[in-house]
């Protein structure tokens, strides 16, 4: 039986497969886990754990398909804590930086994806609103890039629409999906969200974070 789909398929890429060095220096502890950026204790859950939360109620949405994690560094140790209705790609490229990790991830899934909202596992401030929002905006308008906006600057999370995946599977070194967002200004929208400028890269970071998390998602 033939069966229905949505025109909009959009698929939640969780960018997660950095090594974290900044957050490993930060600590003269050598605690295995304790030391792993992505299991960082925010609000009582490892920080992925954590941004998993405020991503699965997008899966309620019928234009929202599926979360892909994406690991790399420590990933045996992250599996462990990843729920399991979300899918985990192993980056194979992760080593090269950001924009080759996104660059695999996209290539990957670009069949099964009209849209790709990309995220970030160390921006520990971000609620489930911010990310709806995107998705709700993206849905008006289908053709164009949705970025969130801070200050001047277009930055990750962003929807970014099919035509689009050429580019994205173009992407090389340390810098993700920024120059692109820049290169296309034009042709993006934007939701202001100065949380976004929070990410977790040392310790005091961490500690910094869970004092304000609770007042951030109230």
């Amino acid at each position: 039986m033939f069966q229905k789909k949505t025109l909009m398929q959009i698929n939640v890429i969780l960018l997660a497969a950095g090594k974290g060095e900044r957050y490993q220096k930060s600590t003269q502890l050598n605690l295995g886990c304790a030391n792993i950026k992505q299991l960082a204790d925010v609000g009582g859950k490892p920080m992925i754990v954590e941004r998993i939360s405020q991503l699965n109620p997008l899966l309620l949405d019928p234009f929202v398909h599926q979360i892909y994690a994406v690991l790399g560094a420590n990933k045996n140790a992250i599996k462990s804590v990843i729920p399991k209705n979300i899918v985990i790609i192993d980056s194979i490229e992760w080593t090269k930086g950001m924009g080759n990790t996104l660059a695999e991830t996209v290539q990957s899934i670009q069949a099964q994806s009209s849209h790709v909202l990309v995220a970030l596992a160390d921006q520990a401030l971000l609620g489930s609103d911010h990310y709806q929002a995107l998705v709700n905006a993206s849905k008006k308008q289908p053709n164009k890039i949705i970025a969130t906006l801070c200050g001047t600057r277009l930055i990750a999370p962003a929807i970014f629409p099919q035509k689009f995946f050429p580019l994205l599977t173009k992407l090389s070194g340390d810098k993700g999906a920024t120059n692109l967002l820049q290169a296309h200004a034009l042709l993006a929208d934007a939701i202001t969200c100065n949380k976004a400028l929070f990410d977790l890269n040392t310790h005091a970071d961490a500690e910094q974070i869970r004092r304000q998390i609770n007042r951030a998602y109230l």
